[in-house]
């Protein structure tokens, strides 16, 4: 009779402590723009705040600026134009050589197939001017202030109305064919925001891996 027998150890994983919640007041500040009154604020301040948060050793809380916060956040935008939308159609005659077969002894047999299409390209332009003053009330305090002149522009190209052989159309260009939602007032401004958003981040990082 043989008997055998063993122990089990299990080792737990060190729990990292939870990080320090930090208090923070993001003001932003808009002139009188036509194109800013028709995006809710609120929820690009949220927005911007959850980016910031990414990959910090502190949560983020937001809380009003009479509310004793750690970290105040002045975000004035103050210069924001959305170019008018340039949209530009051009017939073009397509022609690509594709195999439809092979002969009796196996050699493939090659068509030129042809098709007109319409080539849309979209663009539209924007830009803005960020001023950002932010002051960390810690040990020791800290005081950051930048000016941003973002620029971004929107660009798609697609075909459409296509006549003839949709064999002709390079696979890249016809899986185009449907453009989807352009960007609107919000997105064109999350993406003027990306440089304010990733210095800023840089800083927070800096201040609070110490």
């Amino acid at each position: 009779l043989i008997t055998s027998c063993g122990t089990s150890s299990k080792t737990g994983k060190t729990k990292r402590p939870p990080k320090r919640e930090v208090t923070v007041a993001f003001n932003v500040k808009t002139a009188n723009n036509s194109e800013l009154n028709f995006i809710n604020m609120d929820y690009y301040r949220l927005q911007i705040l959850d980016k910031l948060e990414d990959f910090q050793t502190v949560n983020f809380v937001l809380v009003e600026p009479d509310e004793n916060p750690e970290i105040t956040i002045n975000l004035n935008i103050d210069n924001f134009v959305l170019w008018p939308r340039n949209e530009q159609v051009s017939r073009r005659v397509l022609t690509r050589v594709v195999q439809t077969g092979t002969d009796a002894s196996g050699k493939p047999i090659y068509q030129t197939v042809r098709a007109s299409v319409d080539i849309i390209q979209l663009e539209r332009r924007s830009n803005a001017r960020m001023l950002v003053d932010m002051r960390i009330q810690g040990t020791p305090p800290k005081t950051y202030k930048q000016s941003f002149f973002p620029r971004y522009d929107y660009k798609n190209v697609y075909v459409d109305n296509i006549q003839g052989d949709s064999r002709a159309v390079d696979p890249s260009l016809y899986f185009s064919r449907n453009q989807g939602m352009e960007p609107d007032s919000m997105d064109f401004l999350f993406q003027l925001s990306g440089e304010m958003v990733d210095r800023v981040s840089r800083e927070l990082r800096s201040y609070y891996r110490k």
